[in-house]
């Protein structure tokens, strides 16, 4: 008989304050929110019947942080617990964050909102086909509406070597070999794409001459104080990251990917959580140069064409789920699943983060919870 493992070892939860959050984000919430006992016996019960071992909630409350869940297991062998500096990677949640480097060069007048793409890269260049690539923008490349090819990616077990960027874009990283490729005309609809994000890696590396990662540390999670944040698994994260498990509850290698822009990050819930706040509530004096408040609300705001089958801005998603519309995204790779959804109108979000295959049936109900207190 399979015993889920989940079932047989004690759980617990934490509730802390972030170590980047105000003052004003202090509270006691056990005996302040209602919310926080009903989500914590949720996930509880959630993460033991669906094989995944940990999650790591953050709920941000009239703009500012309110509380920290860290609940079961980041390696269950180990009986290492859930923290929150418990590193976890966020799948397509990735885009969200890659999307501030982009426009931070836009902001730096580096790189152009609405010019052509194709034309600013040097090497390799998007095959020609029926369609107009000069109208493949990075606008439209970070609102899923520039026509091009390729969902997603699966990644590499760790330890393996990665391809190149071009490499990536001729399809070698896809089991079907997939290319990146205009399937549709720029700028008529919407069409989700990750090969997307991976060209514009590829125009920031070759922009700057840094790789991507690196960029990003230096010019994004740093100044944020997103210091356990990464598009790379470094040795000292490594030290401090969940296991993943895949949807039988069995541990798994890290996947690492090429493709790091569309889904190749890793974060804490502590830092995704601040990065949500400040998607919400983006303070200058927090933001620190990386972006103005003007650039957030504009990557915030739908980009047209959208359709039934999506909606987005500058990186951001929209979501309809339970007929909610909120903003941010979600994320699924292989042993990983995450979620950041932002309301805000009311200056409110929740962010789960979970280190199994079915983190989907975990977050999905937290996520249901919390629209029942918004509604």
């Amino acid at each position: 008989m399979k015993i889920n493992m989940l079932s047989v070892l004690p759980i617990i939860s934490i509730g802390l304050l972030v170590s980047c959050s105000t003052t004003k984000d202090i509270i006691k919430p056990e005996s302040a929110d209602p919310l926080y006992i009903e989500i914590n016996k949720l996930a509880q019960e959630l993460t033991a019947t669906n094989n995944v071992p940990g999650v790591a909630i953050a709920l941000i409350k009239d703009g500012n942080i309110s509380w920290i869940q860290s609940i079961g297991y980041a390696d269950v062998a180990s009986k290492k617990r859930v923290t929150p500096q418990t590193i976890f990677n966020v799948g397509s949640v990735s885009k969200v964050v890659s999307a501030w480097g982009f426009m931070q060069l836009i902001e730096k007048g580096e790189l152009s909102l609405d010019s052509p793409v194709d034309d600013a890269l040097s090497g390799w260049h998007l095959p020609e086909s029926p369609f107009d690539k000069s109208k493949v923008t990075l606008k439209r490349i970070l609102s899923h509406t520039a026509g091009l090819s390729v969902h997603g990616y699966a990644g590499s077990e760790q330890g393996t070597t990665l391809l190149s960027l071009e490499e990536s874009l001729n399809g070698k990283t896809k089991r079907n070999g997939e290319t990146v490729h205009l399937i549709s005309e720029p700028g008529t609809k919407w069409d989700y794409s990750g090969g997307g994000f991976t060209l514009a890696q590829l125009l920031l590396e070759q922009k700057t001459k840094l790789n991507f990662a690196l960029y990003m540390k230096e010019n994004v999670f740093l100044p944020l104080g997103m210091k356990n944040t990464s598009y790379e698994w470094t040795e000292p994260m490594m030290a401090n990251s969940a296991t993943a498990y895949d949807d039988k509850g069995t541990p798994i290698k890290n996947r690492i990917f090429t493709e790091k822009a569309a889904a190749g990050l890793q974060t804490t819930i502590e830092d995704l959580a601040h990065f949500a706040k400040l998607s919400i509530t983006p303070e200058v004096q927090q933001l620190n140069g990386v972006l103005s408040p003007e650039t957030i609300y504009l990557m915030e705001k739908p980009i047209l064409p959208s359709s039934k089958d999506g909606e987005s801005g500058l990186g951001y998603r929209f979501m309809n789920y339970e007929d909610f519309r909120t903003v941010g995204h979600t994320g699924e790779n292989i042993g990983w699943s995450a979620a950041m959804f932002l309301h805000l109108p009311t200056k409110s979000g929740i962010v789960v983060l979970c280190n199994g295959s079915n983190g989907d049936r975990v977050w999905y109900p937290i996520y249901q919870s919390w629209i029942k207190t918004l509604k």
